[in-house]
């Protein structure tokens, strides 16, 4: 009985508690967290043709995964950024545990606020929603014929130099696809005057 009387003194705060419930921030809109499977990392490194001498940049890195793989099995260097500061720590410290500190790094940072000028590969699972901002940053920020590998979604307008497939289960209860698409792009020239 205490408890029915409870939850009917509750009811009337129900609908402050759910307004004063944090908005999603620009991670969630931007790049949700979402772990990118092993098999899905590495073929998008396969796909770029990462190697020994690459600097690859992973825009909203989550745990990192992708950076520390190019570092540990592709013998690349990069960096990852992303805005949440835990998953930030969280791919530092996986990186020092693989033995890729030194070349595998992470920074708290808007994507949009990064410069990317170094990078000779970039990897992007992002929103949508956003491509095409990340499309005119790329477009004006790296060299042409910088190659840019996406997993999902592709950067409107630019075509398409190969696409890859692979099976990816774990993506069933995040994604509803038991699959992964892979897209690889390269920077197109920019216009002449």
């Amino acid at each position: 009985m205490r408890l029915a009387t409870l939850l009917i003194a509750l009811v009337p705060w129900l609908p402050l508690a759910a307004a004063q419930s944090p908005a999603p921030t620009e991670a969630d809109r931007v790049a949700p967290f979402a772990a990118t499977p092993e098999s899905v990392v590495t073929a998008m490194l396969e796909v770029a043709g990462v190697k020994p001498g690459d600097n690859v940049v992973d825009l909203g890195s989550g745990d990192g995964r992708l950076v520390i793989a190019a570092a540990k099995d592709f013998g690349a260097r990069g960096y990852g950024v992303d805005i949440d500061p835990w998953l930030v720590g969280y791919a530092t410290r996986k990186a020092e545990e693989a033995g890729v500190g030194e070349r595998a790094r992470f920074y708290h940072r808007d994507l949009f606020k990064t410069d990317l000028r170094d990078a000779s590969v970039v990897t992007i699972y992002l929103l949508p929603t956003i491509m095409d901002r990340v499309a005119a940053k790329l477009r004006a920020e790296l060299a042409p014929g910088t190659r840019v590998v996406t997993h999902d979604y592709v950067l409107p307008g630019w075509p398409v130099e190969r696409v890859r497939v692979v099976e990816a289960p774990e993506k069933d209860e995040i994604a509803g696809s038991r699959r992964a698409s892979i897209y690889l792009f390269a920077v197109p020239p920019r216009p002449t005057r």
